[in-house]
């Protein structure tokens, strides 16, 4: 099992209340392609406009090629992506070193 940290960031102030809100339920078919995927135990922590994310899988590079094959997911990043930094076509996500665990 991997653990997963990354960092990703909002645009500005005005699009932080839209974030939150798509995040308070994100659907049972966007949760079940995260699952599908191979995603478990994922969190994303906001600060200010940074957002922290975390997550648990077998393979963090499968679950990635897995996630942008599922259908809805599409529909989700429509809604997400334009409220976040992105590189032109997708966020700015920064994978993060982990620097301690304790089970």
């Amino acid at each position: 099992m991997q653990r997963y940290g990354f960092k990703m960031r909002l645009k500005d102030d005005s699009v932080v209340e839209a974030y939150e809100a798509l995040h308070v339920d994100i659907g049972d078919e966007v949760r079940a392609a995260h699952t599908r995927a191979g995603f478990r135990n994922y969190s994303i922590f906001r600060y200010g406009l940074d957002l922290f994310g975390y997550f648990e899988t077998d393979d963090a590079e499968a679950a990635f090629v897995r996630i942008e094959q599922e259908p809805v997911m599409a529909q989700w990043w429509s809604k997400t992506n334009p409220l976040m930094e992105t590189d032109g076509t997708k966020p700015v996500f920064t994978p993060m070193k982990s620097v301690f665990y304790m089970s």
